[in-house]
């Protein structure tokens, strides 16, 4: 059997199984009941190493991904159209990393909330709270 995929730039202890592509998690998500949790970064950025390596792995806060989202990461350099789209729909497109929280609605992913810089984790919490919070 394969090992999850990882986060191709930073390692978050394995907090969340990351898909590759939109297209990838919205059949997942739809099929599951879940949000999608789409995290643009880029390998160089600092706010992206510090989410990633030091917030998503806080316990409570990897029950929370696992129970209520499908993660995808996306490269700010190469942001497939999906992904893009839904960058273009939010309020702040920068800093990275920007997170976009998603409703995998079978007529297309409809954006919920976003976020731009990194995140302390009682803010992070609150942000994945408030994606499941909306309609």
């Amino acid at each position: 059997m394969n090992p999850p995929p990882r986060h191709p730039y930073f390692d978050d202890r394995a907090a969340v199984e990351w898909q590759r592509s939109l297209d990838e998690a919205l059949p997942k998500a739809r099929a599951s009941g879940l949000r999608v949790l789409v995290v643009i970064t880029s390998a160089e950025c600092g706010g992206s190493r510090a989410l990633l390596e030091r917030v998503f792995p806080k316990e409570e806060i990897t029950e929370e991904l696992r129970r209520g989202f499908v993660c995808v990461y996306a490269d700010l350099r190469s942001l497939e159209n999906g992904v893009a789209t839904l960058l273009a729909a939010a309020p702040k497109h920068e800093p990275t990393p920007v997170c976009l929280y998603v409703a995998p609605e079978e007529s297309g992913p409809r954006l919920l909330l976003s976020t731009a810089g990194g995140r302390p984790p009682a803010v992070f919490i609150r942000d994945l709270t408030d994606a499941h919070a909306r309609r």
